[in-house]
């Protein structure tokens, strides 16, 4: 018989790890599901949760060769893109006028201490909130199609919204970072739902991106963490962990992939972050491999290694509009 029994200690080793991780399987395969695993799509009656953690670190403070700007703006502007492009992706309600609430998020910075970039108190917000609440505007460059010669066009837009601004600190305390993660997605889950909303337990699984230069220099482990948050989820899979991992040189960008062989030579904290990461659900392997422009088999994890910026916003928007609104939100 197999012991699934966990402590309620953080696990502390491989074994224990992989026991986090056979114990989220047996749960998920042993509950009444109504669909397959990973295919529930975003509605107001199933939103979802997303949580952003960002290394805000000393070592975020170096530029980034040939682009003129830090490895924290980068970053930044990535996600504040991201927000951007799940409020456009979220209909309005014909009524109230307001976006509907099929997502909820929340974005956790780091450095000496984990912090909340969003609220206050670091609860998950949700769309329509952040539509209504940004925190001001910038100025970006954005390539869009143009439709009449079927070529891209360079735009300016002087006043796009942004929740979050570049910060460099101290530390790179990952562990407290992976910590309050693991709170926010445990509060989520048994959280009382808004009216005409389903159960917590019966939406699409809470999905984590970790955007990082990799150089863990905290107090402790965040691999084993990583480890028991994906332990936790509802009845549609386990929570999904998907790392972004980038340094100043942008070399050799790594997609997608499934060995730590191919990850070990380029980086010393790259099969750490390898490993941290979920394997893709076998549903959203097609996005991935148009993502990634080659075909993605069934094992490989959810992880990159020096994408670009228009790759980083790309990954970002995969792994939140491309999981469960792969086709588009229910209205």
């Amino acid at each position: 018989m197999i012991d699934t029994r966990i402590s309620d200690m953080v696990p502390s080793s491989k074994k224990l790890s992989e026991r986090l991780e056979l114990r989220s399987l047996l749960e998920v395969h042993t509950m009444t599901l109504a669909l397959p695993l990973y295919t529930r799509r975003l509605s107001r009656k199933y939103p979802g949760l997303f949580i952003i953690l960002l290394d805000q670190s000393r070592s975020m403070l170096e530029p980034v060769q040939g682009m003129g700007i830090t490895k924290s703006e980068f970053a930044t502007t990535a996600i504040n893109e991201l927000i951007n492009a799940m409020i456009a992706n979220s209909p309005h309600d014909p009524i109230t006028g307001e976006r509907r609430k099929y997502v909820y998020l929340s974005v956790i910075g780091y450095s000496d201490e984990a912090y909340p970039l969003l609220t206050r108190d670091g609860s998950p917000i949700d769309l329509p909130y952040l539509a209504n609440h940004p925190l001001g505007v910038t100025t970006v460059v954005r390539e869009i199609l143009d439709t009449a010669t079927g070529t891209m066009r360079q735009v300016q837009d002087s006043n796009r919204p942004i929740w979050i601004k570049p910060q460099t600190l101290n530390a790179t305390h990952m562990g407290k970072a992976f910590t309050m993660a693991r709170d926010t997605v445990r509060l989520w889950l048994n959280q009382t739902p808004d009216a005409g909303q389903a159960p917590r337990n019966q939406c699409f699984p809470p999905i984590l991106v970790h955007i990082t230069d990799g150089e863990h220099t905290g107090d402790f482990d965040p691999e084993p963490l990583a480890y028991e948050i994906r332990s936790e989820g509802t009845q549609q899979g386990a929570t999904l962990i998907f790392n972004c991992h980038f340094t100043a040189t942008m070399h050799q960008p790594i997609v997608f992939p499934t060995y730590e062989s191919e990850v070990a030579q380029v980086n010393e904290f790259a099969p750490r972050m390898l490993a941290m990461s979920s394997t893709i659900p076998d549903p959203l392997l097609a996005k991935a491999s148009d993502l990634a422009g080659r075909s993605i088999q069934t094992g490989a994890k959810g992880f990159i290694y020096n994408g670009n910026i228009e790759l980083l916003v790309q990954f970002l928007n995969w792994g939140t509009l491309g999981t469960g609104a792969g086709e588009g939100y229910v209205r």
